[in-house]
């Protein structure tokens, strides 16, 4: 077991030796890739105004197509985070903050949809308020499919590979997150343990802003993908309109 340390980024290079199960996220992007498709994913923060909303919502992203949903769990500084999301989670957080109720609404949001591929967004300080043992046991138990720890990266190697072993032998996937800048180190750890897909933080200007998606977001694709990782690619971070989503895909990414 060894670690490499860059930019306050921890990278593993342990390989988790993994049981394959069946998981709709794995599912939905093999049939995705097989028929040339692009995937589509969306963020509903969970009680953002209430719950009955957020059922509402998910619905609506069932109807309209949606691949995969993002089910985000609240916390009061998500500092890596748009001005959007973090309204989101202060109105959510107005709701409720019991984090038992947000654990309960993911086994009932799979009871109400139960082919939809949900992946949930949380942020590290609050996996460790839950329990890291009773936060992996919840998802295994509410039939999540995936989960992003928004700041994991930068939490360490012994937190990345309990993730990993807690998890994907249990049919939930621990996505792999690449922060802008890229740090090549991280494809080591990409290679052996990203399933499911890679979600790629898209490059910010010389002023640290978002408004236009860069031609450059083309050279970190190329680059992971020139490791031999087939995964599909997820471009994300101010992707707002029609247009982004049509130049993401331009870049060359394989969804949003």
């Amino acid at each position: 077991e060894s670690e490499n340390k860059s930019d306050g980024i921890v990278v593993s290079s342990v390989k988790v030796q993994r049981i394959e199960m069946a998981n709709r996220i794995s599912e939905r992007m093999e049939h995705l890739r097989t028929t040339g498709g692009k995937s589509l994913s969306v963020v509903i923060m969970i009680g953002d105004p209430d719950i009955k909303t957020t059922f509402e919502l998910v619905r609506i992203a069932i109807d309209i197509g949606v691949d995969v949903i993002e089910l985000g769990i609240p916390i009061d500084k998500p500092f890596l985070d748009s001005d959007v999301m973090r309204k989101s989670m202060s109105r959510a957080l107005e709701f409720s903050r019991d984090h038992q109720l947000y654990l309960k609404t993911l086994g009932k949001l799979r009871e109400g949809f139960q082919d939809m591929p949900f992946e949930v967004m949380i942020y590290h300080d609050t996996v460790m308020d839950i329990g890291m043992d009773n936060f992996c046991k919840s998802l295994v138990d509410t039939g999540m499919d995936a989960v992003l720890v928004a700041d994991g990266f930068l939490k360490g190697n012994e937190f990345i590979c309990t993730l990993d072993e807690k998890l994907l032998n249990r049919g939930v996937v621990p996505i792999r997150f690449v922060s802008h800048p890229f740090n090549p180190q991280q494809i080591d750890d990409l290679q052996k343990n990203a399933h499911g897909f890679i979600v790629v933080q898209t490059k910010a200007d010389h002023q640290g802003q978002r408004e236009a998606l860069l031609d450059e977001n083309r050279q970190v694709l190329d680059e992971i993908r020139g490791a031999a990782i087939r995964l599909p690619l997820v471009l994300a971070y101010g992707i707002n309109t029609s247009m982004d989503v049509r130049k993401c895909i331009s870049l060359g990414a394989d969804g949003v």
